[in-house]
Parts: structure tokens; sequence; C-alpha cells
């Protein structure tokens, strides 16, 4: 059987880009899922299945029961007041039940399962908000460069990371230099008791996350950039999401 991989997915309150595509009416909410996670997950050898919001924690669980592994994957910008802050202007569109829902999912995969987790951009930062780190708002505003960098495509390397040795990251890509996509203006901030930095920008930006005690080996992984969307033309970033699909056959 092939592992299930359980997606999390965007919520648009109005549809006014569905609407441009003929699809759906004016005013009516949808959740949505990049091809990028569905196809690189596909390669991978996983089944992918989205997690939609649901606004009830006990469905949630079942969810969350019925799938071998989770994917929090980017979208909108995390709720400063998540992470006991109020916005200083720079946060974008705020979409409270996606937040308030994947907060309850990191916190019941994380502390009552142990099925392997990976997050990507804004994954990263529900994540380590969810367990009690906080998230610069504005990354430019923190003294570090712009790391919204829309002038390459999606596939391309815009910037390294270098990553910690040993780490479940540095296994995965084989490397301990690694050139990464940047499409984010939040980015994680105090680390979460539980978690550390295992990958950096060459600016100092914290762009992975792991567990900081893991004597039992569970993959938990959380990326700041998007992999998935270079893994296409890149091995090296699909061999990010092999190895989350692979701990989730274990």
């Amino acid at each position: 059987m092939k592992p299930v991989i359980g997606i999390t997915v965007n919520y648009s309150y109005n549809g006014d880009s569905e609407c441009a595509e003929g699809i759906g009416v004016a005013g009516q909410e949808w959740q949505l899922l990049a091809d990028d996670y569905v196809t690189a997950v596909l390669r991978a050898g996983g089944v992918p299945v989205m997690l939609p919001v649901v606004r009830d924690q006990e469905v949630m669980k079942e969810m969350l029961d019925s799938v071998d592994g989770v994917l929090f994957s980017g979208g909108s910008d995390v709720d400063p007041q998540l992470f006991g802050q109020t916005t200083f202007g720079k946060t974008g569109a705020v979409i409270a039940e996606r937040d308030a829902q994947e907060a309850a999912m990191v916190e019941y995969v994380v502390n009552q399962t142990q099925k392997p987790v990976l997050g990507i951009c804004r994954g990263i930062q529900i994540i380590n908000a969810a367990l009690g780190g906080t998230l610069l708002q504005h990354v430019p505003d923190a003294g570090f460069h712009n790391h919204t960098l829309t002038m390459y495509p999606r596939y391309m390397a815009s910037h390294k990371v270098d990553i910690v040795p040993d780490s479940i990251l540095a296994k995965a890509v084989g490397t301990e230099k690694l050139a990464t996509n940047s499409f984010h203006h939040m980015a994680v901030d105090a680390c979460a008791p539980c978690l550390k930095v295992v990958a950096r920008s060459e600016d100092g930006v914290s762009e992975a996350v792991e567990l900081a005690e893991n004597p039992n080996g569970r993959y938990l992984l959380a990326v700041q950039w998007h992999p998935e969307m270079m893994s296409a033309v890149n091995p090296t970033q699909q061999a990010i999401i092999n190895s989350f699909v692979q701990a989730c056959q274990k």
C-alpha cells in the first residue's frame, strides 16, 4: 500500500480568481491547493489527499487519523495574534479559520501521534507558532534581505542555505549547502522550545527546523522555501518530498 499523505489547503473567502476562470459564483468560498504539491507527492510514491478546513476538531482528528503523514502547505500569512503579537501593518490577508484549524492540527499530530510531518513555507511558520515560537512579521524590517524574490521563476533557485550536518534535511538532500527559491516575507524568529533551527540563509534567516530532542528518530521537518515548486526540475528538492513520503511508508 502506498502511504496516504494529507495536505492542508488554502481557504478563499470570495472566489474572485475562480470566477475569472468561469467557475463558481461571486462571494463563494473555496478551498484550494497548488498542483505542485500533488505532483511532488505522486512522484515520491504517495497518495495525496487534501485536508480541508472543517471547523470541527473531532472531524479534524478523524482526518488526521486517516492519513499516514501530514504536509502543512504554503499560503496566507499567519495571524500575529497566534504568537502573541499585534500586526505591525505588514501582515497580508489573514484567514482565521485556517489559522485556528492548522494550529490545532499541529498540536494534535505532533503531541498525540508519531506521524511524520513536513512543513513548507507557511507550514514552517504555523508549526513554529503553534508549538510556542514566534515569527518575524516582515523579514526586511528585522534587518535581513528581501526574501520575496518573485523576479525568478518558481522552479529557479534565488539564494543558498547552510544546513546543519546530520540533520534530517542534510541526510535527505546529501549536502550542507543548498540553493533554494524564496517567496516569503514572514519567517521563524524565536524557535519553539521543542524545535531547533537546522538551516539558515546566507543573511541568517531561519530556513528549516526539526525536533530539538528526537531519540526515536521521528520525521519532523519544516522548510521556509518551496521544494515542491522546484521538484519537477530539481532532483535534490524532490528528495525532500521523497524522504517525507518514505518516512510515511514506514
